[in-house]
């Protein structure tokens, strides 16, 4: 079994990938954390404790890791998941008791308790991951991979340099990217290469179960903000990068060099990509590829097997 944890800030995407990972067979999700980002991190935890017992997984212990970003204020905007942030869809609320040990130190904890190294999943920013780095440095040689959604060889979308997870909380990326863990970035180079189709939606429309039925309206909501706003079909960024955790390989890889800006006004959060660094100096496998139609086809597999 493949030991994986799950930082997130549930979210529609993220909800998606959680639907994916807790269908994937041969792997054992040690707990899961909610961090700011998306929504404040109350409504993240909630919605983090529904999906999982939504998928009848009311055993993964779920954690509330951070309110704020390390060194930046936060405001909520609702744009794109809506206040609640699953598009105003409403599931039923777990009755699994409330974890009261901070994402951070359960975080440490998982990694000190486990048997083998770990896959750590961040789908949201990573200011959980940067305290829990600073917290216990030794916990480094118990991760296997960090895969991190996040960043870009590109521009961003929140700003014009500028990622949303890094943007949010760039001095915890920065903390990750010099901590010595081996990090894969799934960034928007390759997650807008993948959004679900007219097809797609339909096919999760037909399908039975409370997940189904779940993931049809948040992606019907996810939808109609992409299209209101010239952003094209829903992309699925957090199922690529929980893909990639359990199924390394899905994303083509390139050694690199990554840092971020913290310091420019208008570009910070901006990822730094060099892939001219001698081996020595990397510290990232980016990712460059994507097999689009596996991401897809692998949710669509996940969503139905509920």
């Amino acid at each position: 079994m493949r030991p994986v944890i799950l930082d997130c800030d549930p979210g529609i995407d993220d909800a998606l990938a959680i639907f994916t990972l807790l269908a994937e067979p041969g792997v054992a999700v040690l707990g899961a954390c909610a961090t700011v980002g998306n929504v404040p991190v109350d409504t993240g935890y909630r919605n983090l404790r529904d999906l999982v017992a939504l998928c009848g997984r009311s055993d993964i212990p779920c954690f509330r890791g951070a309110d704020l970003p390390l060194v930046r204020s936060y405001a909520h905007d609702p744009l794109i998941h809506g206040e609640n942030g699953l598009g105003g869809v409403e599931i039923p609320q777990s009755e699994a008791p409330e974890q009261a040990e901070h994402a951070a130190v359960a975080t440490c904890r998982l990694l000190r308790e486990a048997a083998d190294p770990v896959t750590w999943i961040a789908t949201g920013p990573l200011t959980n991951v940067a305290l829990a780095l600073h917290l216990d440095p030794s916990i480094r040689e118990r991760v296997d991979r960090l895969v991190v959604m996040g960043g870009s060889t590109a521009r961003g979308n929140v700003t014009p340099a500028a990622e949303f997870n890094v943007w949010s909380d760039a001095e915890a990326w920065r903390v990750a990217l010099n901590s010595g863990v081996r990090i894969t970035m799934v960034g928007l180079n390759v997650t807008q290469q993948v959004a679900c189709n007219e097809e797609d939606f339909a096919e999760i429309q037909r399908m039975p179960g409370s997940v189904a039925q779940a993931a049809g309206e948040m992606l019907g909501y996810y939808e109609g903000v992409s299209l209101r706003e010239g952003w094209g079909e829903a992309k699925l960024h957090d199922v690529v990068a929980v893909l990639e955790g359990v199924r390394p390989g899905i994303c083509g890889t390139m050694a690199c060099h990554v840092d971020v800006e913290i310091g420019n006004a208008l570009g910070y959060g901006q990822t730094l990509v060099d892939d001219r660094a001698k081996l020595e100096e990397t510290n990232c496998e980016v990712s460059m590829a994507v097999d689009a139609g596996k991401v897809r086809r692998a949710m669509l597999s996940a969503i139905a097997s509920f």
